[in-house]
């Protein structure tokens, strides 16, 4: 590769071990009741980050069009930094408000501007059939510096509660330092009226899926799932809370729910042959014994069902987009990848209030036994939609 852009692929490797290095996944719950929200708040600071995610990605994905990939994840770093400052300096819920729009919008600037920068780092010298490797290297560097950050969360917010934003905050600039090292490779695929475009597409996406049985029906799946699947994230801490177990234990915790979704997804090829054709049904399955034993389980053994839902989240994006991509052409992939993941965001937008307010007026545990029986539920009614629609039984099923 030439020189400069050779140099991209290392710089890159230490900008993903830092780039999403927020230490806040053991004690984010504690935190933000200890500031004063009620889970019904936090719950709806997720639906308004979900609402924002979509809304920013056409204005940011035009500035990193126009201006460079590599400013636009220098601005994305600094505007996480600057969401964290709102979140340690807030006292009232508007500002807690303003910090998730300014992550959402920070995440925006990120999303897809790196990956975009380092494959045509990679396509300059015509190898960007590397790309895989290279991202996938990337990936695990991320995760495992996840694992580390999450044992010292639990033990720092022990000492200071406002220690994990702090350090969260000194990622987010060493990440920023990090960008400046980057050298804005060509633009292979110049965006033209994006804004335009991107809603475009976003239409035809949208018509090509419920015209598309057979991608209908994932995406379906995908928005049940996706809904338990990040509900089950913040339920985590108040079971373990309920449970008598101590808060500089968490990290520890999450360490090990990180290492093992990391493992399984790393086997997720091995793990669908073994379960088609009924993979999809599985996933929901791990996640409905979770809820079920967590419900069950009032003691600090139960927090041992949580590994179930690493398991589901560790082979839940493998799984899903290899279903998606066997049935979409090539030059529609990324926008009915696109589609799929607004449809996800809006069903948590719409449905995670009612997720905080399940919390809020009754125990953590009648509120994983009322998880397990909705997902329950809406599973049957997905898998009853495929069957009826499409046909799907043992044999079948395997042409999703």
């Amino acid at each position: 590769m030439s020189k400069g852009y050779e140099r991209n692929t290392k710089i890159y490797y230490y900008y993903s071990t830092f780039a999403e290095l927020l230490i806040l996944g053991p004690i984010l719950v504690l935190y933000l009741t200890a500031k004063g929200l009620s889970f019904t708040e936090i719950m709806a600071l997720q639906s308004i980050s979900a609402v924002g995610t979509v809304l920013f990605e056409v204005p940011t994905g035009a500035v990193a069009d126009r201006i460079g990939r590599k400013q636009s994840i220098f601005i994305g770093a600094l505007l996480w930094a600057a969401s964290l400052s709102m979140y340690i300096a807030g006292k009232v819920y508007f500002v807690f408000i303003l910090a998730e729009l300014t992550f959402s919008l920070g995440a925006a600037f990120k999303s897809g501007a790196d990956s975009a920068l380092i494959y045509d780092s990679l396509k300059t010298e015509s190898k960007e059939k590397e790309y895989q490797m290279v991202e996938g290297k990337a990936r695990s560097y991320a995760l495992y510096a996840q694992a580390i950050g999450s044992v010292i969360a639990g033990f720092v917010y022990e000492v200071n509660i406002y220690l994990p934003m702090i350090i969260s905050i000194g990622f987010m600039i060493i990440t920023a330092l990090i960008t400046l090292g980057f050298k804005e490779p060509p633009m292979f695929e110049e965006g033209t009226e994006k804004e335009e475009t991107y809603f475009k597409q976003i239409i035809e996406s949208g018509k090509y899926v419920l015209s598309h049985e057979k991608l209908k029906a994932i995406v379906l799946f995908s928005m049940v799932f996706f809904i338990f699947y990040r509900a089950g994230y913040w339920y985590y801490q108040p079971y373990m809370e309920a449970v008598k177990i101590p808060v500089k234990y968490f990290g520890i915790i999450f360490f090990i729910f990180n290492i093992t979704a990391a493992f399984f997804s790393k086997r997720s090829s091995y793990i669908m042959d073994k379960t088609k054709p009924k993979t999809l049904t599985f996933m929901a399955l791990l996640m409905i014994a979770s809820f079920l034993l967590m419900g069950i389980f009032k003691v600090w053994i139960g927090v041992f069902a949580i590994l179930l839902q690493q398991v589901a989240r560790g082979i839940n994006r493998p799984v899903i987009t290899k279903y998606m991509n066997k049935h979409i052409s090539s030059d529609k992939r990324a926008t009915i990848l696109s589609f799929q993941s607004l449809a996800c965001n809006i069903a948590v937008a719409v449905t995670f209030p009612f997720m905080g307010i399940l919390k809020d007026h009754s125990n953590i545990y009648t509120t994983n036994l009322i998880l397990a029986a909705s997902m329950t539920i809406l599973t049957l009614f997905a898998v009853k939609y495929m069957d009826s629609r499409l046909g799907i039984d043992c044999k079948s099923t395997k042409a999703l």
